[in-house]
């Protein structure tokens, strides 16, 4: 019988087991499938890390480190670089990281998958939950009292446990992956492309947007759109407005996709109940502005330990509202991210900002 069960061991789920692993007996469900992320940390989630008391180490790093982000403006035909502070990451290598962090006191267990359309949902009993997994392709039951979902936007145990939840609407995330020696840049394009992170904005193609990320000797073009929409045709797209733009790019190395979330509205957020709780990206905690998660995983996952050590929960239980209470500031920064997306994403209001000028900076 264990304590807490927790699916996905991301930047959520393996941090929330670090932090409790010294009070309760955990299980932790390694799926090991690899995220579609650009691989980025943003000062919210350096200082969220600094607040765990943690630093990305070197082996986890990605060269460049991104000092800057340049904004293309395709609806306003606008270009314009803003002071940025990155840390670059090799996501495989940090999640691998966060993992090696969690004591061995936590039951680990690799290549398990929680399936809820294999298996019947998790059965409440007397002592808590049944959960029902795949370890290798092996089929597996566990006993928890608490079953926490860091299984990210497409979360299972959120569509399971809190079907009738309101879900952020959802984009579709690709990224290609090219070699350097395969990318042609024309010094028409006027964009230093091998140090700065890209910001491509187009509302005939998404309400989102598009960006390219130097990592590692590579380029990641990479673009969030709306679910439902032909987003390998808008891909191709892109590649052929920058194209004609002087930046030419080979064959991708690698294609990735996933979904992602974006949450317009608090009541689309879901934190759960006193026996399933959902922390990261599985809640809808998310930037609606840039589709930032790292910060808000880490926060989540140091709330919900808080809200557990505070709580007596041998006795008592978990309290739900003592762990939202805890996330006040965190939904506070979610409304001023939300008050953002007007001249951001407004080709308008967008075009009269970045004629300003403002914190822009001189090339």
């Amino acid at each position: 019988m264990y304590d807490i069960g927790i699916v996905g061991a991301g930047s959520a789920g393996a941090t929330l087991a670090r932090l409790l692993a010294d009070r309760y007996r955990i299980l932790l469900l390694d799926s090991g499938r690899q995220k579609c992320c650009g691989g980025l940390l943003n000062l919210a989630a350096q200082k969220v890390l600094a607040q765990l008391d943690l630093a990305p180490p070197k082996h986890v790093r990605a060269d460049p480190q991104p000092s800057a982000v340049t904004v293309m403006d395709w609806d306003n035909h606008l270009v314009r670089s803003y002071a940025r502070q990155y840390i670059n990451i090799d996501r495989t290598a940090f999640d691998r990281w966060l993992v090696s962090l969690i004591p061995q006191t936590v039951d680990v267990r690799n290549n398990a998958v929680y399936h809820s359309s294999v298996y019947r949902k998790a059965e409440s009993n007397a002592e808590g939950l049944t959960l029902h997994f795949k370890e290798n392709e092996e089929p597996k039951t566990a006993q928890v009292r608490w079953l926490v979902g860091a299984d990210g936007a497409f979360s299972t145990v959120r569509r399971e446990f809190f079907p009738n939840a309101l879900t952020p609407k959802r984009y579709i995330a690709i990224q290609h992956w090219f070699e350097q020696d395969a990318v042609s840049v024309s010094p028409n394009f006027g964009i230093d492309l091998w140090n700065d992170y890209i910001g491509i904005f187009d509302s005939a193609l998404t309400d989102f947007y598009i960006w390219t990320i130097p990592k590692n000797g590579q380029l990641i073009l990479g673009g969030a759109f709306p679910l439902g929409t032909d987003a390998s045709a808008r891909m191709e797209i892109v590649r052929e407005k920058l194209e004609s733009r002087g930046l030419r790019l080979g064959s991708p190395i690698k294609r990735e996709a996933g979904q992602i979330l974006r949450p317009f509205r608090q009541s689309s957020l879901c934190f759960g109940d006193a026996r399933t709780i959902l922390v990261g990206e599985a809640s809808g905690l998310i930037s609606p502005a840039t589709a930032e998660g790292f910060s808000n995983a880490f926060a989540s996952a140091m709330h919900l330990a808080e809200a557990f050590k505070k709580a007596d929960t041998h006795t008592t239980g978990f309290d739900p509202a003592l762990y939202r209470r805890l996330l006040h500031n965190r939904l506070w920064n979610f409304w001023l991210e939300k008050y953002r997306i007007p001249p951001m994403f407004n080709p308008l209001l967008r075009k009269y900002v970045m004629l300003s000028g403002l914190t822009a900076l001189r090339r």
